[in-house]
């Protein structure tokens, strides 16, 4: 990933630029931007807190305190890179969910977006005519039933036989992949993403129509580790 410290066409109204510290940049594909962000650097940059819409505000109102703050940072680091990658009328339009959860972007259907969250930090992903699904996870040590349901017996067995702390980096690698890949499909949970094939190692693949990737080293340095993945296909017609 690049070390990207402003999002290009991040400005204010005053046309100054918006900046978030330590934001970092990512392209897994031609038409798919990622960036990284910590949440306490994009929602201590009151600049870019004005692309919110009054909905995201009461959305967030409703939420406990932490929530609200994931929340808030994922839809500005969003709209920030939707002012990078197509326009300024685009990160200030409406996002809202469908059904399954996913992000949508009602008046350009074709474009995909996706945001994630863990520990301090922040995702959001951006598709031009793809839908996209990104997933950042800092490490923690699964439970012994999550390694059985994501990952076949002989994955299983290597986590084993790994130190806690190692057995959590290679579990991070592999459901960050599959929650990427149910993000993109628009499902979420309920699309079962124990059911896709992420082995540990590599950091490219598929599942179905979809290609995923992992980011290399996602995390700033000196900062607290972290597995991102992104995953994208097709974008699916409008209905």
């Amino acid at each position: 990933m690049s070390e990207t410290v402003t999002l290009r066409s991040a400005g204010t109204g005053a046309g100054r630029p918006a900046r978030v510290p330590a934001a970092r940049l990512w392209a897994p594909a031609p038409d798919v931007t990622v960036a990284l962000a910590r949440t306490d650097a994009v929602l201590a940059t009151p600049a870019v807190l004005d692309r919110l819409r009054p909905e995201e505000h009461a959305s967030a109102a409703a939420m406990a305190a932490w929530r609200a703050r994931e929340h808030l940072a994922g839809r500005v680091l969003l709209r920030l890179l939707l002012a990078d990658v197509i326009d300024e009328a685009n990160a200030r339009a409406p996002v809202v969910p469908e059904p399954g959860g996913r992000p949508r972007l009602p008046g350009s259907p074709r474009t995909g977006v996706s945001i994630s969250h863990s520990g301090p930090y922040v995702a959001a992903a951006v598709g031009l005519g793809l839908d996209v699904g990104v997933d950042v996870q800092v490490p923690r040590p699964p439970s012994s039933a999550m390694v059985r349901r994501c990952c076949p017996p002989e994955t299983a067995l290597r986590l084993a036989s790994l130190s806690p702390e190692r057995a959590a980096e290679v579990f991070a690698r592999i459901w960050t992949v599959q929650e990427a890949c149910v993000k993109a499909r628009g499902t979420g949970l309920s699309g079962a993403p124990w059911r896709v094939r992420a082995e540990p190692d590599g950091q490219a693949g598929s599942w179905g129509a979809l290609l995923w990737r992992r980011a290399v080293r996602p995390a700033p340095a000196g900062g607290e580790k972290a597995a991102l993945a992104c995953a994208f296909g097709p974008a699916a017609q409008p209905t």
